[in-house]
């Protein structure tokens, strides 16, 4: 594939943002166009304007030059067609797909049913379908049968193992809109003497991200999010970091991972075993490699 521009237009948990640097890092010139407050120097301590939801999608799509990548399946992608440029690749990520076809999801997170038009069309026009998780795989082939799932990418240089203490345990969770961290798994970590911090909104950027999670032994990631069975990317970066997690797999076992977190070499050996994971699955240079092969595909050639 020749060294052409890319443009990466929108972002979804800085996946864009971390396929923008591993492209760069290949040779490729890239126009990363985030919406206005959602750089990786900001911190998330604010809510979404109109104008970032309804005019900076069209500005953006504007701008886009070259093989026109698109993260999530709603305003963005649909102001890229109504400027009347093609979608190389469109990048869904969750809501824009669990809220149309995940019945679970849409009655206890969000329903976009009304939204049905503006998704299906996009991802129809589309060249080239990926999803960022396993779980929203069988979902986007409902309505394309070639969409793929491509691992959302981590840079295991930055997020690298942390060094494992052996006393002043310390967890950390946080708050979202679709779900929040349950109070009563902080009140049994705290028991277990298992300090927990929960963030209501990120009070750091996402550059900061690494040091941040290399002050922690366990991750709390979402876990009773209906219709979701997948990490998020937060999750995934605290496993390469290291951390233990308590995640969607854990639901139906909540004091028993609890238990099982209260042992120090516990702790430590899920941690290798998650940077393990990551490393072979998640990194970064991996990823970028078989998108660029998806970017061929995406031309035709």
């Amino acid at each position: 594939m020749k060294k052409q521009e890319i443009t990466i237009i929108n972002d979804a948990a800085w996946v864009g943002y971390e396929i923008s640097l591993g492209l760069e890092e290949k040779g490729f010139k890239v126009n990363y166009l985030p919406r206005v407050r959602s750089g990786p120097n900001i911190k998330i301590s604010y809510i979404r304007s109109t104008y970032d939801k309804l005019f900076t999608p069209v500005r953006n799509a504007i701008k886009a030059k070259g093989i026109i990548h698109v993260n999530y399946a709603l305003q963005d992608a649909f102001a890229v067609r109504l400027v009347g440029k093609t979608i190389n690749v469109l990048h869904c990520h969750g809501t824009d797909l669990f809220g149309l076809l995940d019945e679970k999801f849409k009655k206890e997170s969000k329903d976009m049913t009304k939204w049905s038009w503006v998704i299906k069309g996009n991802i129809k026009n589309a060249k080239k379908i990926i999803v960022s998780t396993p779980d929203l795989l069988p979902l986007a082939k409902q309505i394309r049968e070639d969409a793929e799932y491509l691992p959302n990418p981590v840079d295991i240089n930055r997020f690298s193992l942390r060094n494992f203490k052996t006393n002043g345990l310390k967890a950390i969770g946080f708050n979202t809109w679709y779900e929040k961290v349950p109070s009563d798994l902080v009140n049994q970590l705290e028991k277990n003497g298992i300090k927990v911090d929960v963030f209501e909104r990120r009070p750091f950027s996402y550059n900061e991200l690494h040091n941040v999670l290399k002050e922690y032994d366990i991750y709390i990631d979402r876990i009773f999010t209906k219709g979701v069975n997948s990490y998020s990317k937060t999750c995934l970066e605290a496993m390469s970091c290291g951390l233990a997690t308590i995640d969607y797999r854990h639901k139906y076992m909540l004091e028993n991972r609890v238990n099982y977190l209260n042992s120090i070499k516990n702790i430590q050996n899920d941690g290798k075993q998650n940077r393990t994971f990551i490393v072979e699955n998640h990194d970064r240079e991996k990823i970028i490699k078989k998108l660029i092969e998806i970017y061929n595909v995406s031309e035709g050639n």
